[in-house]
């Protein structure tokens, strides 16, 4: 399954605006550039799932969710899973051509 993972992130386009957070194929991925991608992907997100829910509540007559629920939850939400899978299997692959190289 890490072999999926890292294949998809090979090509440039998968990584679309984010690409410029890819690192070299050696390279680990740290829990800045998580977090960065993490951010950059939760919070455009979160806030228009929040729009949303809040056009949709008020047409209900609902209290409408606070400002930063869905951008929170999306952040966090990128953040755990991209760690448990792509960043994990970069990681290996990362480590793995280091040793070779050496």
């Amino acid at each position: 399954m890490d072999h999926a993972f890292v294949d998809f992130c090979d090509r440039d386009a998968n990584w679309g605006p984010l690409l410029f957070l890819r690192p070299e194929r050696a390279e680990r991925i740290g829990v800045t550039r998580t977090l960065a991608a993490a951010l950059l992907l939760g919070l455009p997100f979160g806030l228009l799932g929040t729009i949303l829910v809040t056009l949709l509540t008020r047409l209900m007559e609902r209290p409408a969710p606070a400002l930063v629920f869905f951008p929170l939850v999306l952040t966090l939400l990128y953040g755990v899973v991209g760690r448990v899978t792509v960043v994990r299997a970069w990681n290996q692959r990362a480590t793995r051509l280091a040793r070779w190289r050496n």
